[in-house]
């Protein structure tokens, strides 16, 4: 015990010395509840910065979490604030940001325990653990596998008794990190839950868990009928119950399903995290109607829910479904225009309540973000309406107020009404504004060049006309990879596409790959995948250059034919390999998808890009600088 708590205050020690330099905190031990005061001083990619320093402070706890707008006070090039924490805290960290960069510390962040009888309170190191693996991505961080095993470690080791809470956070961080004993570690867990005793039905859960991790379906469905049995009635319920409800697709069987939902959320201990959850479960009552577009039936059950605030959600994902057909187009516009005035209104005088973990300038930008997604479906309702000069005031709104001109899909909107509803003059000089910014659409260059046509009278130039646009813009960015490249080794990985023929990346050793993990369910990957497609169709006879799409986190069963269907209905020419057990895609952690990676001939990752920004042209223009930065290292390495 004097040597694990030496190592502790070790551990503690040289983590405060880390951030010495630039932030302190005081008094050095802080308990919960307690004034405590910080000095920054601001470092990396804001140090010596000009602009405005905001800062927020996230306290957590076992059972809360609280966000708060830190308001700091200068003094010469450092900062200072105070504030207090909630009794029932026992972990903070802190954000800093100024003209939307983030000084992380290095990818170690800033933060602090909350200290009880001297010592780091219990769960200090687990909310470390978090915010190395999730939380942290509010402050700016990359997760840290390695440090957040390190955090969850610590927790254990100063709490002995966490070891069966935490064993499945513990457990599945183990199997991340040591590839080669993940397993065995694994393993031992479970010998040493079992020895323990399986009382209670967490302890249950927790063996479930680690058999489900470890790829063991037989045994977890064992231990999921012993649970059952010993507890009939316990927590397990829920998540079946509401399982049962979300699958549900006939509207009468659902809405039974509800009553009884919200009856156990009144009367059943077990229920009481789903009571505030309902408006979410209530407004689930349209999609039904929804996936059979009957949207008569939609606009009357919508009539019997009083949530707006999620109905408002479900009616702009209605309309913005019949606007790309221009069906129904009454019934798109009444669900759109509901939608975009209960959200301004929100957005300038909000009712409903703040979550706790969001600051109130978050929330505030959440809601103006909310605002703005469906103002820009209005418009484009309007637009299919033919309504341009009304529907222009709410993409404006929304592409350039809101968003300013960075969002390339809404950017699209504007432009499409402003074609019809503004000057030639001024609509080009906004458009040719949003392709040297990298913001434009193809949509938006269809207009440009209509407009090129109609100046000129052909379309002689028009090609070198759009690449001086973008000369600018493209410079800029090619400057941000060089400083972004990698020099990682690619984890060695082999797995079949969906006609079972095994692909080795070892065998595609000479050329460039580029690897792109995607599933059906994830939105931002389909919306990639037209300009995915014209990436394989530049590349497809240069036999330097190898493009798959790794199909992983795929939910339900026949994971082959659900990828199959999509990718034949869509007539993607995609190489799709299948990650049915998640393996690679954890190999290369991957804490989001889309996310590609570009791998060089020697097998060395150049380059990683997550999620996409709606403009197929700044992802060709991305990727295929990748791709020749990628090529050009190579050869280097060879020559």
């Amino acid at each position: 015990m004097r040597k694990t708590a030496f190592f502790l205050a070790l551990f503690a020690t040289l983590q405060l010395q880390s951030l010495a330099q630039n932030f302190s905190v005081s008094p050095e031990k802080p308990r919960p509840g307690e004034l405590i005061t910080i000095t920054y001083t601001p470092a990396g990619d804001i140090a010596n910065t000009m602009k405005p320093v905001e800062a927020a402070v996230y306290s957590q706890g076992s059972k809360d979490n609280k966000a708060d707008d830190l308001e700091l006070k200068k003094s010469g090039a450092s900062y200072t604030a105070s504030f207090t924490t909630d009794t029932g805290m026992s972990f903070v960290y802190f954000s800093f940001s100024a003209d939307r960069k983030y000084d992380n510390n290095f990818n170690k962040g800033y933060w602090i325990h909350l200290y009880e009888n001297g010592q780091p309170r219990k769960s200090s190191y687990f909310n470390l653990f978090n915010f190395y693996q999730f939380a942290g991505r509010d402050a700016g961080l990359e997760p840290n596998a390695e440090l957040a095993q390190e955090a969850i470690q610590k927790e254990i080791q100063l709490y002995p008794e966490s070891r069966k809470t935490y064993a499945y956070q513990y457990s599945r961080i183990l199997l991340r990190n040591q590839k080669d004993k993940g397993n065995e570690l694994v393993q031992k867990e479970i010998e040493y839950l079992v020895k323990q005793g399986l009382k209670e039905e967490s302890d249950y859960n927790n063996v479930e868990l680690l058999y489900g991790l470890l790829k063991l379906p037989e045994q977890a469905k064992l231990i999921a009928n012993l649970k059952k049995e010993k507890f009939p009635q316990g927590s397990w319920t829920v998540s079946e119950t509401l399982m049962k409800y979300n699958n549900e697709q006939d509207p009468e069987k659902k809405a039974v399903l509800l009553q009884e939902i919200v009856s156990k959320t009144e009367t059943d201990k077990n229920w009481e995290s789903v009571k505030p959850n309902l408006g979410f479960f209530k407004s689930q009552l349209l999609q039904p109607y929804m996936r059979k577009k009957d949207w008569a039936g939609f606009s009357a059950a919508a009539e019997k829910i009083t949530d707006m605030n999620d109905l408002a959600s479900m009616y702009n994902s209605a309309a913005w479904e019949m606007q790309k057909t221009s069906d129904n187009l009454t019934y798109a516009e009444q669900f759109s225009r509901k939608a975009t005035d209960y959200q301004k209104a929100q957005w300038q005088n909000p009712t409903a309540p703040r979550p706790n973990y969001m600051t109130a300038s978050q929330w505030k930008k959440q809601q103006e973000f909310m605002y703005g997604m469906y103002a820009d479906t209005y418009a484009m309702v309007l637009y299919r309406m033919g309504q341009y000069k009304k529907g222009l005031s709410y993409a404006k709104e929304s592409a350039l107020t809101i968003n300013k001109g960075k969002d390339p899909d809404q950017n699209n909107t504007y432009a499409l009404l402003a074609e019809k509803a503004l000057p030639a003059k001024q609509v080009k000089k906004e458009l040719e504004q949003f392709v040297k910014n990298g913001a434009a659409s193809g949509e938006m260059k269809n207009i440009l060049q209509r407009m090129y046509v109609k100046e000129k009278g052909n379309t002689d130039g028009f090609d070198e006309y759009v690449v001086a646009l973008q000369k600018e813009n493209i410079t800029k960015m090619l400057e941000e990879l060089k400083k972004s490249m990698l020099s990682d080794k690619s984890p060695a990985f082999a797995l079949l596409d969906m006609n079972g023929k095994k692909l080795d990346i070892a065998d595609l050793r000479g050329k460039v790959v580029v690897v792109d993990f995607w599933a059906t369910w994830c939105g931002p990957c389909i919306a990639s995948f037209p300009g995915m497609q014209k990436m394989v169709n530049k590349y497809k006879d240069n036999n330097e250059v190898q493009f798959i799409f790794v199909d992983t986190w795929e939910q339900g069963e026949e994971k082959e034919k659900k990828a199959a269907e999509f990718i034949n209905k869509n007539k993607y020419s995609f190489h799709v390999l299948m990650d049915n057990d998640n393996k690679v895609v954890e190999q290369f952690k991957v804490d989001g998808i889309p996310t590609k990676f570009v791998i060089d001939k020697n097998g060395v990752v150049r380059f990683k890009s997550v999620g996409f920004n709606g403009s197929d042209d700044k992802l060709m223009a991305e990727l295929t600088a990748m791709i020749d930065m990628a090529k050009e290292a190579s050869d280097k390495k060879a020559f």
